[in-house]
């Protein structure tokens, strides 16, 4: 399922550096797939329990600002964490959704990734993603916190994420 190296084009392309990544991804490919539709300059993201069959999480969706040239992260809510065993499973689900967004849209390297999301969930999670480096930009009114990074491309395979037959 996850090779150490892939073969595109004829070139060998390594896969990211970080352990991480490396480590979890596969886990997280092994008990869910990742299923999208794309609408425009918009991706809604779906995780469903391979074996239930039970889609566990519909709130997740990015969409390209062309003009800022910036990935826009509307709702990153995959419901992961209440699963069992799924520890650290978010955090590889939100870096390879980034790429596979990228990807489809064929951005380059330096486009920002931008989301608003509360202070507290950024405290506990989205500055604890080490494959990232996301800033709190400013804190609005206390209650949400304006969240940027900049997009670097890695040359992960994101084949795995399929596209919806059919798109509601």
């Amino acid at each position: 399922m996850f090779r150490e190296r892939l073969q595109s084009g004829g070139d060998e392309i390594s896969l990211p550096l970080s352990k991480f990544v490396q480590e979890n991804i596969p886990i997280l490919l092994s008990r869910y797939e990742i299923s999208y539709c794309k609408e425009a300059d918009c991706i809604e993201y779906f995780i469903t329990d391979k074996n239930t069959h039970e889609q566990i999480s519909y709130a997740l969706v990015l969409s390209l600002n062309r003009f800022a040239k910036q990935i826009n992260v509307g709702r990153f809510c995959p419901e992961l964490y209440k699963q069992p065993h799924c520890k650290y499973l978010s955090a590889a689900c939100f870096y390879l959704l980034i790429h596979h967004f990228a990807k489809v849209f064929h951005l380059i390297e330096g486009y920002g990734i931008y989301l608003e999301t509360k202070p507290a969930t950024y405290k506990k999670f989205f500055s604890a993603l080490k494959d990232f480096n996301l800033k709190v930009k400013r804190i609005i009114l206390c209650k949400t916190a304006e969240v940027c990074d900049v997009y670097h491309q890695d040359n992960i395979d994101t084949s795995m994420v399929v596209k919806e037959v059919i798109c509601n």
